[in-house]
């Protein structure tokens, strides 16, 4: 027979508590109840070993004791055991589900009975509101930030051993529940189990070449030098992500992570790029140009990446063909493509790393930078000798060495040197949309479709003076960013603010003739600000009139533009980053550069998010276990009979209340079907109609605007190599429905979802009373029914907000995908199109590929 599950099942792992007379082995459990369980064993071994008791651990100061104590030199798990043995030490521990409800002491969990209490003690406890209060732009603490983040990692620590034991025990063969239910709570479990590590907030940065990313990071990082310079060729570098991470002192400083295409990745663009390189007419058609090719020629790119990845490999592939010039000389001709690729596919000195990932360390910046730049970036000479190749026949140097960087896909990057990424924020270096390597675009693409917040970076004089800015918001920009909904989580950055001459801002700003220069440029700045929140509003009210809507004023006042006229320079040597740069330029101290205001821009958008998600974590967890609890102790407390006619008298009012549920959720699908159906379905079909009568017209347009080999470089790529022609055939769709599928699925979905919480809040508060009066009646006793009243409403609504808020980012991340869905549907069609375009050769197929 099967053994039933017993509430006090779920209790038996408590421990004593932690006094100066606890013994070692007493400590060791101690440990094994309260330390995050995948480093738990062996923290409690160490203390059993070392004999380690109550006095001896109590007795430890600070971090370093108390690891050493331990056997711990991790930062993280020592600061945890800190904060442990400081919070927990005089008090008793209990089970998990009265850890998460009742002891509001736990740092970072609060009673998730009192949603309302619970918002307000997270603020005081953890910090959130001091540490990341969204308005102003005030000083954060940065001891509070610290507790924070130690908070949430005890309180998630907490959910994870909570869900860990749970699963244990209710996952053993015991008879609890009916099959259905059983199956579903432990399904239920396993979800919580896997919510505990908390997302970054990822910050995609985007900027022309010259803009100065490079610097802005690496002012932000407090460095000088981590970061590899990126677009110093045609060619394109790839995509950095930058991380904190904590580490020990005693290991390096810097770790990385190269990722390299697969060789799938790399033969497509292999193929691709000899194909650049490959005349379809004349007397070299069918054979690759592998002489050097001119910086202005339309396939340059595609010789750079050739020569970079493979040497004079490739360079000096001239063939013999048997035939006498003047002098008697051998004639030499280019060698056929597939002679040519068969050659390249041998050379794997450097090719032999695709679809591997090579780590990096490094315990200074400057030896990381330089170990990344092997692999990064081309230099002033495409291929950097490496190996002392011999010279040719002829004496000539040759090279056939190889870089990486034409087979690099992205960059990871973490250091515990970075405080301003210590909350959770990721920055993400992008190289720009429209890469010629389509994995390298995609991989960019999918982190701008997934981003939190996006930042676009520009000169300061750029930005005001000629379209570059501008351009960055351009249409098609702007309307995918209003579409994602993260219009609101734009930025933009202008840099070198410490860069201006005196006596041009005096006269282009109309200031006295005695401003000094300080002054001059605190001036520019603001009418920076001004000019920049001009074009941010006007863009808004452009897209406003183009998808026919007559409200642009109400999309105006939805969306406000973070402006940040930063100097990064100025900053580096105030901090005293560059000894040897002299004194800065403009600026007196580093807050007026504003690189610390930007800083705290990124630490409190994570200590939001993170504030949030660990609450709601949290919550649930502790939901759960009451709920679990109360079942077995009513199946506990009630013989068969009385479970039976309580089951009943529940049944009857469950009924009512899933009528309730399923009316509002049905009147809140009509409410996203009607605004589909109104705002958005009429503007798609207008804007389709509008991109069928365009298209021929844009076609037309391509083989005017580009090189020949440039238009057959588009075609060969399906339409998206330096130009995207899929993208501009598509616009006229995303034109006429971007302000309405915001208006529906963004700003429309949120009130909608509100509404349906409002409605199902109404539904579970009025849900208990009845119930409680039908199991009065059934002939429950009251010491019975009294067990629902750990499962309040507000237990329910807690349960219910995490939903919603979970829906409402599952919805966010579909109609994100619904969004970008056009353009593929497009070049799918375009696809016969395109081949035969490509296929199209001699005098006047320019003209042919751009139609009849």
């Amino acid at each position: 027979m099967e053994a039933r599950l017993r509430p006090t099942d779920l209790s038996r792992h408590m421990t004593p508590a932690l006094s100066v007379t606890s013994s070692s082995e007493e400590v060791a459990q101690w440990l094994l109840a309260n330390v995050p369980p995948a480093w738990a064993s062996e923290v409690a071994d160490h203390a059993r070993a070392h004999c380690v008791d109550g006095a001896a651990l109590l007795s430890t100061t600070g971090d370093d004791t108390i690891g050493a104590a331990l056997g711990q030199v991790k930062f993280g798990r020592k600061r945890k055991l800190r904060l442990l043995v400081d919070s927990l030490a005089a008090r008793p521990s209990s089970t998990p589900a009265a850890s998460l409800d009742a002891d509001p002491a736990v740092p970072g969990v609060r009673p998730a009975s009192d949603a309302a209490s619970a918002d307000a003690s997270a603020g005081a406890s953890t910090g959130g509101e001091a540490a990341a209060s969204p308005a102003g732009d005030g000083e954060l603490d940065c001891q509070v930030c610290e507790s924070q983040l130690q908070d949430e990692c005890y309180a998630l620590g907490l959910v994870k051993w909570c869900g860990d034991k749970l699963a244990s025990d209710l996952g053993k063969n015991y008879a609890w529940a009916n099959p259905n239910v059983r199956t579903a709570l432990l399904a239920q479990l396993e979800s919580h189990r896997k919510a505990c590590e908390l997302p970054g907030v990822s910050i995609v940065v985007v900027g022309n070449t010259g803009a100065g990313k490079s610097t802005l990071l690496n002012a932000l990082l407090d460095e000088t030098t981590v970061l590899p310079t990126n677009g110093m060729r045609a060619c394109t570098a790839a995509l950095i992500e930058l991380r904190h991470e904590d580490t020990p002192p005693s290991a390096p400083a810097y770790r990385g992570e190269v990722e390299f295409l697969t060789q799938a990745e790399w033969d497509k663009e292999l193929d691709e790029l000899l194909d650049d390189l490959t005349p379809t007419d004349g007397p070299n058609a069918g054979r690759v140009a592998v002489g050097e090719v001119q910086p202005d020629s339309p396939s340059y790119g595609s010789w750079c990446r050739l020569y970079a990845t493979y040497g004079d490999i490739f360079k000096n592939s001239r063939m013999a063909t048997g035939e006498k010039g003047p002098e008697n000389r051998t004639i030499y001709k280019y060698p056929p493509v597939e002679e040519l690729r068969a050659k390249l596919v041998a050379a794997r000195s450097i090719t032999a790393s695709l679809g591997t990932v090579k780590a990096v360390t490094a315990t200074d910046a400057r030896t990381f930078r330089r170990q990344l730049e092997g692999y990064m970036d081309s230099t002033t000479d495409l291929v950097n000798c490496r190996r002392g190749c011999a010279p040719d026949r002829f004496g000539r140097s040759q090279c056939f060495c190889g870089n990486y960087w034409p087979i690099v896909k992205q960059v990871r990057v973490w250091s515990r040197n970075w405080s301003v990424l210590s909350t959770g924020g990721v920055l993400v270096d992008a190289p720009g949309v429209h890469d010629d390597n389509s994995a390298r675009d995609a991989v960019v693409k999918r982190k701008l479709k997934d981003a939190d917040a996006v930042w676009i970076v520009s000169n300061i004089v750029r930005a005001v003076n000629d379209k570059t800015a501008r351009d960055m918001l351009g249409e098609h920009f702007r309307r995918q960013l209003l579409m994602d909904g993260q219009f609101g989580a734009l930025a933009f950055i202008a840099t070198q603010s410490d860069v201006l001459d005196r006596s041009e801002a005096v006269r282009s700003l109309r200031l006295p003739a005695g401003t000094s220069l300080l002054q001059c440029a605190q001036a520019r700045n603001q009418f920076t600000v001004q000019r920049l929140k001009q074009d941010f509003h006007a863009g808004l009210r452009e897209m406003a009139a183009q998808a026919g809507s007559a409200d642009a004023d109400a999309l105006v006042s939805r969306f406000d533009l973070p402006i940040f006229t930063v100097s990064s320079m100025d900053y580096q040597k105030l901090k005293g980053l560059r000894p040897a740069d002299g004194p800065p330029r403009v600026w007196a101290t580093p807050e007026q550069t504003l690189i610390p205001r930007l800083a705290r821009h990124v630490r409190r958008a994570a200590l939001l998010r993170r504030k949030a998600l660990s609450l709601r974590r949290c919550r649930a967890m502790a939901d759960y276990t009451r709920g679990v609890v109360a079942l077995l102790e009513a199946e506990s407390r009630l013989p068969a009979t009385v479970r039976e006619a309580a089951a009943d008298a529940y049944q009857a009012r469950e009924k009512e209340l899933r009528k309730e549920l399923q009316a509002a959720c049905a009147e809140a699908e009509a409410a996203v079907r009607h605004d589909f159906e109104t705002l958005v379905q009429p503007q798609l079909k207008a804007g389709a109609d509008t991109a069928t009568a365009d298209a021929y017209r844009t076609a037309q347009t391509w083989p005017l605007n580009m090189h020949w080999a440039t238009y057959k470089a588009t075609t060969r790529r399906n339409g998206v190599f330096r130009l995207n022609m899929n993208e501009e055939l598509t616009a006229p769709i995303l034109k006429a429905v971007s302000v309405q599928w915001e208006q529906a699925f963004l700003s429309g979905l949120q009130r909608t979802l509100n509404k349906l919480q409002t409605r199902a809040e109404a539904a579970f508060t009025g849900f208990y009373p009845p119930l409680l009066d039908a199991l009065t009646v059934a002939g429950v006793p009251a010491s019975a029914s009294s067990t629902l009243s750990s499962i309040r409403p507000d237990a329910l609504m807690n349960t219910l907000s995490g939903t919603l808020a979970e829906l409402k980012d599952a919805a966010g991340k579909q109609q994100r995908e619904l969004s970008r869905g056009i353009e593929p549907l497009v070049q799918e069609k375009m696809g016969p199109g395109y081949v035969a375009a490509t296929a199209e050769a001699g005098t006047g197929s320019p003209r042919r590929r751009g139609g009849p």
